[in-house]
């Protein structure tokens, strides 16, 4: 349904280049919509066909996380990340379902509305798409808004699995370098022992090398894992979200609740995406200056030597790219905002002119 809702989006935009629409006819043939199913289905794909890597990831991230913690400190890091996870997708979730099902109940609601008022009307369609008959007529109005419906529906469930996937693993990762941090920062801090001459220490400094090694080389397989998906945020969100400003100030009254819930979902989107690719980052940072505040003045040169490789290499900071064109920070999504508005400005220059 998603691929055929897709080729009607598309077929229609083309039919509106193709015809010569003016600015605001080109536009509010919902290109914002036309743009998050690209999206949808592109991240689908992706997901599809890496689906054994993700699957591999999965089971590998099951193998070192921590199941049970006894220090207080890193079961608080533990349980805290958890909860903000749990809020944080039951709250893009929850935006998500209800803009969608808006959009859906819109024309029923128009249809209601005019109804009330006494003025005659038809019930509308929730989307803007090309079909091979007439869609107006009886049989067919209805089959084709129960279509679009469902295909709406379908949309936004393949963007949510692939958006909260990406949330649930950088979030547990994020989580595992601040656990490491704390592991780090208690080594060598017991008061009266003497780590000069003591083994264990380096023992346990070898268990951390380990641990941040198997971190790294996990991010990195993520990291390839995601980045065609992140390449689609990124070169798709800013033309969404101009699109549906756009329409919310020049077009459709009628549509300007749904096309409003549209925006946030757009901004919290890519939002997301660039906060929990920045807490990594800010994450695998932080593993040099626990490191630093470690009791390594304590311990004896071998162990020293030991913990310069972590520093030196947590000072190179892990981070997701857009197919290796970027990295993603919260850079990224100012930049994304800052592109979005050249284009809406660009839009409303000509539409003015016109």
């Amino acid at each position: 349904m998603l691929v055929l809702m897709l080729a009607g989006e598309v077929a229609y935009v083309a039919g509106q280049m193709i015809n010569s629409a003016s600015i605001e006819e080109f536009v509010g043939s919902y290109l914002h919509i036309a743009g998050y199913d690209t999206m949808s289905f592109g991240k689908l794909i992706t997901i599809w066909y890496k689906r054994n890597t993700f699957k591999q990831l999965v089971e590998e991230l099951a193998v070192i996380w921590p199941v049970s913690i006894k220090d207080e400190v890193a079961a608080q890091i533990k349980r805290d990340s958890l909860s903000a996870l749990k809020l944080r997708q039951f709250l893009y979730a929850f935006w998500n379902v209800l803009g969608v099902w808006l959009y859906n109940l819109t024309p029923i609601a128009i249809l209601l509305y005019r109804k009330m008022r006494g003025t005659p009307g038809e019930l509308g369609f929730v989307w803007q798409l090309l079909y091979p008959f007439d869609k107006t007529q009886p049989i067919f109005h209805e089959i084709v808004y129960v279509f679009e419906t469902f295909s709406g529906v379908i949309s936004v469930c393949c963007m949510l699995g692939s958006d909260l996937l990406f949330m649930t693993m950088s979030s547990h990762i994020s989580m595992l370098l601040r656990l490491l941090q704390v592991q780090i920062r208690r080594l060598a801090t017991t008061e009266g022992r003497n780590y000069e001459s003591d083994n264990d220490c380096y023992d346990e400094i070898i268990s951390v090398v380990k641990i941040h090694q198997r971190l790294i080389f996990y991010i990195n397989d993520l990291e390839n894992a995601f980045s065609v998906v992140n390449l689609i945020n990124v070169l798709l969100s800013s033309v969404n979200i101009c699109c549906v400003v756009f329409t919310i100030v020049f077009l459709q009254p009628w549509m300007e609740m749904s096309d409003k819930f549209f925006l946030g979902a757009a901004l919290t989107q890519m939002g997301i995406v660039c906060w929990y690719a920045d807490d990594i980052y800010r994450a695998s940072v932080g593993v040099s200056d626990a490191v630093y505040e470690s009791g390594w003045y304590r311990t004896n040169t071998r162990c020293r030597r030991a913990l310069l490789v972590v520093l030196q290499r947590s000072q190179k900071p892990l981070f997701f790219t857009a197919l290796k064109f970027r990295s993603i920070t919260l850079t990224t999504y100012s930049s994304i905002l800052t592109t979005a508005y050249s284009y809406f400005t660009l839009l409303y220059t000509s539409y003015r002119r016109n």
